[in-house]
């Protein structure tokens, strides 16, 4: 018993080992497009929140523009901005213009926007005594949003999705896609280095 025990135990620390040197060996490339991460975002929205006491800040209708060579996801969302002022509501609609850098989160397998920046603001009718308040609420509804809700999410039934949960070495934006190369590297530590790329395929 204790003989067959041992010899499990080898096969498994083999089995281990051979996992281990085959993705030394070779990375797995995941492609994301726009429409995948665009699909992902809306699905979460709208959202809505209070900010700094007079604004209700609702946010939807996410877009993605993945530029070429760029290690940063650009996009933006539709958003209404409502002030309360002097006893009363005032609805302000627009839109805002966004870019982050990607952060992935190995143990659940999802990408996140990391550090977002408002690059733009769109807001009608809005005063100048507001503005800056008003950005202000915008950046905070930005950075809760992206904190708590992925870009991507990696499907748990999918293998070489699976493999995507432990391993990540590279991101880079071609052709309107992004694209996550996921491996091990040469010390068979974790790497968690922040994404700029993602897509449905993979490929070896």
């Amino acid at each position: 018993m204790a003989r067959t025990i041992s010899l499990m135990v080898v096969l498994l620390l083999a089995a281990g080992a051979a996992a281990y040197y085959f993705l030394a060996q070779r990375n797995v490339t995941l492609e994301f497009t726009e429409e995948d991460l665009r699909t992902h975002l809306e699905d979460q929205l709208p959202f809505s929140q209070d900010y700094l006491f007079i604004f209700t800040v609702t946010l939807d209708n996410p877009r993605i523009d993945l530029v070429e060579g760029s290690d940063r996801v650009t996009g933006g969302m539709d958003a209404v901005l409502n002030a309360r002022i002097g006893g009363r509501e005032e609805p302000l609609g627009g839109g805002i213009d966004i870019s982050g850098g990607l952060r992935y989160q190995p143990e659940t397998g999802e990408f996140y926007l990391n550090d977002p920046v408002v690059e733009k603001v769109r807001i009608q009718g809005l005063s100048e005594t507001l503005s800056n308040r008003a950005n202000r609420a915008l950046s905070l509804a930005l950075a809760e949003f992206y904190q708590e809700r992925p870009i991507y999410s990696l499907s748990n039934l999918d293998v070489k999705h699976a493999t995507a949960r432990l391993f990540l070495r590279n991101v880079s934006v071609r052709d309107e896609t992004l694209f996550v190369t996921l491996g091990l590297n040469k010390n068979g530590e974790k790497l968690n280095q922040p994404a700029h790329t993602l897509s449905n395929k993979a490929t070896q």
